[in-house]
């Protein structure tokens, strides 16, 4: 009985290793880079969104002599800001504090091969608005 000639099969298998492989490192450069850029950009529009919600100041407090923030006011500019970056979050006012979370997800290319449809994005920022307390 002769046996089966195996020549050849170890670098067939050695090819799809390596070319498995490959694309797993190239998803991860490419669709990483993607995704830490829309983590970057979900921040900045978060911390932005922030700081115009923290700048609308209640007209009554202003009066009084008092700085406050207009909660409604400051959750409609926030959401107005997220809206016209094309993000979604929400917002949150407490005291002189407007917090804006923003969530979304970042889209694969490579990695959705292998079944990685895309990466979860969440990024918090807050701020404060500008009291007279604050000034020098």
């Amino acid at each position: 009985m002769k046996a089966l000639d195996e020549r050849g099969s170890a670098s067939i298998w050695a090819i799809l290793v390596i070319s498995g492989a490959f694309t797993v490192l190239l998803g991860l450069v490419v669709d990483g880079g993607n995704a830490i850029n829309d983590r970057v950009a979900a921040s900045r529009a978060a911390a932005q969104a922030a700081r115009v919600g923290a700048d609308a100041l209640s007209s009554a407090s202003v009066r009084n002599g008092e700085d406050g923030i207009d909660v409604g006011a400051a959750k409609t500019r926030a959401k107005s800001y997220l809206h016209d970056a094309e993000m979604t979050g929400s917002v949150r006012v407490a005291g002189d504090t407007v917090t804006v979370t923003v969530t979304g997800r970042s889209e694969t290319r490579i990695l959705a091969v292998i079944g990685i449809a895309s990466f979860p994005i969440e990024v918090t920022e807050s701020a404060r608005g500008i009291t007279e307390e604050d000034a020098p």
